[in-house]
């Protein structure tokens, strides 16, 4: 019964997942700072930009807490960008080493939402830092199953004390 019960929660919690696959694909360093730093997405210019940091404040590991990454994509106009656009991965590269995670399914603060931009949330990245420059690449999805990347270059890793 015990076996049983162990497999019956194991199942959930995958189920529970937001993806099924455990980790977003590898792509070669050089051709994630390939990718542009504008895309068109259903006829829509979008761009990306960031907001990181480790936390080093008194209640932290003395070696602080992992990097947070909050990624905002958005449509150079302010028109409502539809459901159908969203963010699902983020690749940051520092030197020649890649961080790869999925978004979170958290819901961003009222004061963080515009009709025109997504917001995601990555968390539990590398030590890397602080107060370095990291290039950051999102995949923006699309509906219908077609997806693109998007990059921000020289990206701040800010600290909080």
């Amino acid at each position: 019964m015990k076996i049983f019960t162990s497999l019956v929660f194991a199942i959930s919690l995958i189920g529970c997942s937001q993806n099924p696959v455990s980790a977003p694909p590898d792509i070669p360093a050089d051709q994630l700072l390939a990718s542009p730093d504008t895309i068109t997405v259903n006829g829509r210019q979008l761009y990306l930009t960031t907001y990181m940091w480790r936390d080093f404040q008194p209640i932290s590991p003395p070696d602080g807490k992992p990097l947070i990454a909050i990624c905002y994509v958005t449509a150079t106009d302010t028109t409502q960008l539809p459901g159908s656009i969203s963010a699902d991965a983020v690749w940051i590269v520092y030197s020649n080493q890649v961080w790869k995670s999925w978004f979170t399914n958290e819901t961003p603060p009222s004061d963080e939402l515009r009709p025109n931009r997504i917001v995601k949330y990555a968390r539990n990245g590398p030590k890397w830092g602080p107060r370095i420059y990291v290039d950051v690449i999102v995949r923006v999805t699309v509906g219908n199953g077609n997806s693109q990347l998007l990059r921000a270059s020289n990206q701040w890793i800010g600290r909080t004390d």
